[in-house]
C-alpha cells in the first residue's frame, strides 16, 4: 500500500431522501426511497371541511423519479401480489400516465382501465437530465377500486429497462408497506430475539448440482440464471467434425422457470 494513496473518486450520486425532523405529509411532500435509483414522493391533499383521519374527498399527489429512461409504475394492492392489483403506469415514449388493471403477468393481462375510471389529474411524464419523472394526483377512495388510506397501505413498485411497457425484470419490482400519514415504511427488523424460532424450510429453488466438470457435448450442462430461472443446454456435434470446428453443430436448450409466464433467452 503506498504511503500516500490517491483519494477515491466521488461515487455517482444516487437518490437519497433528506433526513431530519418528521414531516407532515399533508403539508409537504414526503419521500420514500424504493431502491437506490427509484424515489417516490407523495403528499396527501385534505380538502376543507374534513381532516386526515376522516379524509372525505382526499386525493394523493405522487411523483416517481427513476434514474434512467424507462416506463415507471406504482400499484395499489391488498396482498402485495401483482395479480389483482391496480397500477398507475407512465410511458415516456407515448407521453401517457394512466390507470391499469393488473390481471396477470403476461403483457395482454396488463390493460388500461376503462375511460370512465381514468380519473387521474395533473398527470405528466418526462425524461430530464437522465431521469424519468412521472407525476399524478389520484382520488384516494374511488368506487370499485382499491382504497388508499392515510394509514398503512400495501403498494408495489416497478420499472422497465426501456420506455416500452413489458416485463420489468427480476430485480426491478417489489411490494412495500407505507404509512402515508407518518411517511414510515416497513423495514426488516434489526433486532434478533433472544430465543428466535427456527426458520421454516424455504421454498425449493432450482439449483444445479455441483460436482466434476461436465462435457457439455455429451450431457446437459446447467446455468442458474436467477434463483427461479434455470438454463440447461447441450452442444450436439455431428459425426465428421469436432467441437472446435463445429461444422453443422446444433444446441439443445431447456429453460425452466418457477412460475407460469412466458420465458426467453436471447
Amino acid at each position: 500500500t503506498p504511503s500516500n494513496p490517491a483519494p477515491n473518486p466521488d461515487p455517482d450520486p444516487v437518490l437519497v431522501p433528506e433526513t431530519g425532523p418528521a414531516k407532515d405529509c399533508t403539508k409537504e411532500f414526503c419521500d420514500n426511497q424504493l431502491s437506490p435509483d427509484y424515489l417516490l414522493r407523495y403528499q396527501i391533499n385534505v380538502p376543507d371541511g374534513t381532516n386526515v383521519d376522516v379524509c372525505d374527498g382526499c386525493t394523493i399527489s405522487m411523483e416517481l423519479i427513476y434514474s434512467g429512461d424507462a416506463w415507471v409504475s406504482v400499484a395499489f394492492s391488498t396482498d402485495g401480489q401483482m395479480i389483482g392489483s391496480e397500477a398507475v403506469i407512465g410511458l415516456p415514449g407515448d407521453n401517457k400516465v394512466e390507470k391499469y388493471n393488473l390481471g396477470g403477468k403476461s403483457d395482454s393481462a396488463v390493460s388500461p382501465m376503462p375511460d370512465s375510471q381514468q380519473t387521474l389529474s395533473d398527470t405528466s411524464i418526462e425524461v430530464k437530465d437522465g431521469q424519468t419523472i412521472m407525476k399524478f394526483t389520484k382520488i384516494m377512495k374511488e368506487a370499485g377500486e382499491i382504497e388508499i388510506i392515510p394509514g398503512d397501505n400495501t403498494f408495489l413498485w416497478a420499472h422497465g429497462s426501456n420506455d416500452i411497457l413489458g416485463y420489468h425484470g427480476f430485480t426491478s419490482k417489489s411490494p412495500f408497506e407505507l404509512n402515508l400519514s407518518s411517511g414510515a415504511g416497513e423495514e426488516p427488523a434489526n433486532e434478533t430475539p433472544s430465543n428466535p424460532a427456527p426458520n421454516p424450510d424455504p421454498d425449493p429453488v432450482l439449483v444445479p448440482e455441483t460436482g466434476p466438470a461436465k462435457d457439455c457435448t455429451k450431457e446437459f450442462c446447467d446455468n442458474q440464471l436467477s434463483p427461479d430461472y434455470l438454463l440447461r443446454y447441450q452442444i450436439n456435434v455431428p459425426d465428421g467434425t469436432n467441437v472446435d470446428v463445429c461444422d453443422g453443430c446444433t444446441i439443445s436448450m431447456e429453460l425452466i422457470y418457477s412460475g407460469d409466464a412466458w420465458v426467453s433467452v436471447a
